[in-house]
C-alpha cells in the first residue's frame, strides 16, 4: 500500500515545496498576478448585477468602463468565484487557484505518463513536469493564471480523450468536451496552440497503442469537438467576430523579432523578473534524450508500439522550437502565428511535451535510475527559481478599489476612444452644455437610470465609453448615443422637456446567437447524462 502511494506522497511535497511562497500571508509582484486579484474583484461586480455572462467591466478603467471579458479568458475567475463562496478573501483565491493547478498538473500528468508507459512513467514525467523552468515562469515571472491553468488541462484533455476513444460512452464525451471548452476559457491563445497538437497526439498513440481498436473516427470525435466548440461559443465567437471594436485589432503587444529564442538561451537563459526565462532544463533536456536513446537500443521492448509517438514527440519538440527561432520570422506574419503576441508562449507546450518525453525512461532499469538521478538533481537545483521577488502585504480592499485597465497597452479600449481617461469621473452622468439637472440617478455594470429636467437644449454626457450593446430609452423613445468625441464617451442632445432614462447594455446579434449556441449545447450536455444515467439504471434493472 505504502509503496503505491509513495509516488503521489513525493509529488505532494515537491508541490508544496515548490509552491511554499504561496502559503504565505499577502502576495509578491509578477507580471500579471496582481491584475488577477482586480479581474477577481471586477467579476464579482459583474455577477452581483446579474451581468451574465459578464462581459462590460464598468469599474475598471477609472470607472469609464471596458468590454474586459469579452476578450479577456474568464474561467479562472468564474472559478475564483466558486472558491470565494467559501468566503475566501480575493489575493487568497488567486493564490489557492494557481497552487491548484500545480497539484492539478501533477495529477494528470502522472495519469497520462501512467496510461502510456506504466507507474514509473507517470511518476517521472509528473516530477518533471512540476519543475520545468517556465512552470516556474509563470509562477513567480509572469503570474499568468491562465497559461497555468491551461498546464493543468494539457494532460488531462490527453488523458481522457484516449479514454474517451477506447471505451466511447456519453459521460466521458462529455467530460472531454467540458475539459476542451474550459481550455479555451482558460486561456485562447493555449488552446488555439494546443488543439492541432492534441488531435495529432490523440490519432498517433491510437494508430501505435492500440491498432486493434477502430473507434479513432470522426463518428466518435466530431461530436465531442464540436460539443466543446459550442459550450464556450459564447466566448471565443465574439471575441473573434468584435475584435475590431477594440485596440487589440490595430496594435500589436509586441514584436515578435525581439521575443525570438536562441537556441543557447534553451540551455543558458537569466532568470529575470524583467523578462521571462527561455531555459527548458538541461536535465529536462537529458532526460528526454536518455528517454528516446534507450528506447531505441532497448532489446526486449516492442519498439513498434512506441516509435510513432517517439516521432510525433521529437518532431512536436522540433516544430515547437522552430517556431520560436528568429528562422521562422516570415510565418510570425501570417495566422495563425500572426494572431499571437510573443513566440516564448510556445514554451508552454514545449514544457509538455518535453516533461512527456521522459517517459520512456521507465522501460529499462538503467534508464529508470538515470531518470531518478536527474529528478533529484533538477528537484534541487531549480528550487532558487521558486522565489518570488518580493512580498507584498495588501489588503483586498486595495485590489477592490483598483480601477486601472489591468492591460499592458490598453489594448481592450473601444477604437474610437482617442484619449484615454486618466482620472476618475466626479459624477457618473453630467450636464456638458445648456440648462439642465439631473436627478434619481442609479447604475451599476450593466445599466442607468436617471431623469433629466432639460430648462434648455442640453447636451448630457454618460461618463461611459460607447462600445456596441448599450442602448437607450428616454421617456418610451429609443435613443442613439453619439460617441464621436475624443474620449469615446456617450452623449446625447435633449431638447427643453422631462425625460425619464433607462439605459442597459445587451448582447449584440453576434453574441446573442454565440450565447444561443452555448445555451444549446449546455442543454444537449445535460439531456446527454441524463440519457446515460437512465440507460445505466434500464441496465441495472434488466440485469437482475
Amino acid at each position: 500500500m505504502f509503496k503505491r502511494a509513495l509516488p503521489f506522497i513525493i509529488l505532494f511535497f515537491v508541490v508544496i515545496l515548490y509552491t511554499k511562497p504561496y502559503f504565505r500571508p499577502g502576495f509578491f509582484s509578477t507580471h500579471d498576478g496582481e491584475w488577477a486579484i482586480v479581474r477577481l474583484a471586477e467579476m464579482q461586480r459583474e455577477l452581483k448585477d446579474k451581468q451574465f455572462p459578464p462581459r462590460w467591466a464598468d469599474y475598471l478603467n477609472h470607472g469609464f468602463g471596458y468590454p474586459l471579458f469579452s476578450y479577456t479568458y474568464p474561467f479562472p475567475f468564474y472559478l475564483g468565484e466558486t472558491v470565494r463562496t467559501l468566503r475566501i478573501s480575493f489575493v487568497d483565491t488567486i493564490k489557492i487557484i494557481f497552487v491548484g493547478s500545480v497539484f492539478a498538473s501533477a495529477i494528470f500528468m502522472f495519469m497520462l505518463g501512467r496510461e502510456l508507459a506504466g507507474n514509473f512513467a507517470g511518476f517521472i514525467s509528473a516530477l518533471f513536469y512540476v519543475v520545468a523552468p517556465f512552470r516556474l515562469v509563470d509562477l513567480y515571472v509572469r503570474g499568468s493564471i491562465g497559461e497555468s491553468i491551461s498546464l493543468a488541462l494539457f494532460p488531462a484533455l490527453c488523458f481522457f480523450s484516449i479514454k474517451y476513444i477506447l471505451k466511447p460512452n456519453l459521460p466521458r464525451l462529455v467530460l472531454c468536451s467540458v475539459l476542451l471548452a474550459v481550455l479555451i476559457l482558460s486561456h485562447n491563445i493555449m488552446a488555439l496552440i494546443f488543439f492541432p497538437l492534441w488531435l495529432i497526439f490523440l490519432y498517433v498513440v491510437v494508430i501505435s497503442y492500440y491498432e486493434d481498436i477502430k473507434l479513432y473516427s470522426w463518428r466518435y470525435f466530431l461530436p465531442m469537438i464540436l460539443l466543446g466548440l459550442g459550450l464556450s461559443a459564447y466566448f471565443f465567437i465574439p471575441a473573434i467576430l468584435e475584435k475590431n471594436f477594440v485596440m487589440l485589432s490595430r496594435v500589436k503587444l509586441a514584436n515578435p523579432s525581439t521575443n525570438f529564442i536562441s537556441l543557447p538561451q534553451y540551455l543558458i537563459s537569466p532568470w529575470s523578473f524583467d523578462q521571462p526565462s527561455y531555459q527548458l532544463g538541461w536535465a529536462h533536456i537529458l532526460g528526454a534524450v536518455v528517454s528516446f536513446l534507450g528506447l531505441l537500443f532497448a532489446k526486449s521492448i516492442d519498439k513498434r508500439k512506441f516509435l510513432p509517438l517517439i516521432i510525433f514527440l521529437i518532431g512536436g519538440i522540433l516544430v515547437l522550437i522552430f517556431f520560436t527561432h528568429p528562422n521562422s520570422a516570415e510565418f510570425w506574419n501570417v495566422p495563425p502565428l500572426s494572431w499571437l503576441d510573443f513566440p516564448w508562449r510556445l514554451l508552454t507546450p514545449l514544457a509538455f511535451f518535453l516533461a512527456l518525453s521522459t517517459i520512456f525512461l521507465s522501460l529499462h532499469k538503467t534508464t529508470q535510475i538515470i531518470g531518478v538521478i536527474l529528478a533529484i538533481i533538477t528537484v534541487a537545483l531549480s528550487l532558487k527559481f521558486a522565489v518570488p521577488r518580493d512580498h507584498i502585504n495588501k489588503l483586498d480592499s486595495y485590489y477592490i478599489t483598483n480601477d486601472a485597465t489591468t492591460t499592458s497597452m490598453d489594448e481592450l479600449i473601444p477604437v474610437w476612444v482617442a484619449e484615454k481617461p486618466k482620472e476618475r469621473y466626479q459624477t457618473k452622468v453630467e450636464v456638458e452644455k445648456g440648462k439642465a439637472t439631473i436627478s434619481a440617478l442609479e447604475y451599476n455594470s450593466n445599466s442607468i437610470k436617471f431623469a433629466i429636467n432639460a430648462k434648455t437644449t442640453s447636451i448630457i454626457k454618460i461618463n461611459t465609453v460607447y462600445f456596441p450593446g448599450w442602448q437607450f430609452i428616454f421617456s418610451g423613445k429609443n435613443v442613439l448615443p453619439n460617441f464621436g468625441q475624443h474620449d469615446g464617451l456617450m452623449r446625447f442632445t435633449v431638447p427643453t422637456d422631462y425625460y425619464q432614462v433607462i439605459g442597459k447594455f445587451t448582447e449584440t446579434p453576434v453574441r446573442l446567437w454565440s450565447d444561443m449556441l452555448t445555451l444549446g449545447s449546455i442543454v444537449i450536455t445535460v439531456l446527454l447524462l441524463i440519457f446515460s444515467f437512465i440507460s445505466r439504471l434500464r441496465s441495472k434493472f434488466y440485469a437482475k
